[in-house]
């Protein structure tokens, strides 16, 4: 199986290459930067056979977890076509997965793209609201 991950993974970076997007690889994933957001892209197992292409926004850190904040992720959660937006141990995210089985070009750019204007929106609007530091300001 960790074969059938690796070839995955040069293949998001194939295709991450081919389509001119810059990106630079850290500890074995992908990162695609937008403005003050980053997307960070992984294969992964799923189940005993499959693997799967996460891509993930670290949104905030150091955040309080409040009923307004909820409030708003589900709001996100229900109009978002791309990602899910949650909260967990002080930090919000926005998170996608793909099945990496049968990746498909136009989906993982599409993907990528979508949740990097998402994150890169998404990250001064919450942090002006509830607080706490994006991505940027932590790199």
């Amino acid at each position: 199986m960790t074969s059938r991950i690796e070839e995955v993974q040069r293949r998001v970076e194939e295709i991450l290459s081919a389509s001119g997007y810059p990106y630079k690889i850290e500890k074995g994933r992908a990162r695609v930067e937008r403005g003050s957001a980053a997307v960070f892209i992984t294969a992964q197992r799923w189940q005993e056979r499959h693997v799967i292409v996460e891509l993930v926004c670290p949104i905030l850190a150091d955040v309080e977890l409040t009923e307004p904040l909820l409030r708003r992720l589900n709001e996100l959660n229900e109009t978002l076509y791309f990602g899910k937006a949650y909260w967990r141990s002080r930090e919000v995210w926005l998170a996608h997965n793909l099945l990496g089985d049968t990746l498909d070009n136009e989906e993982l750019i599409a993907s990528v793209g979508l949740m990097a204007v998402v994150a890169d929106r998404l990250d001064d609007e919450l942090k002006k609201n509830f607080g706490g530091r994006r991505w940027r300001d932590e790199a």
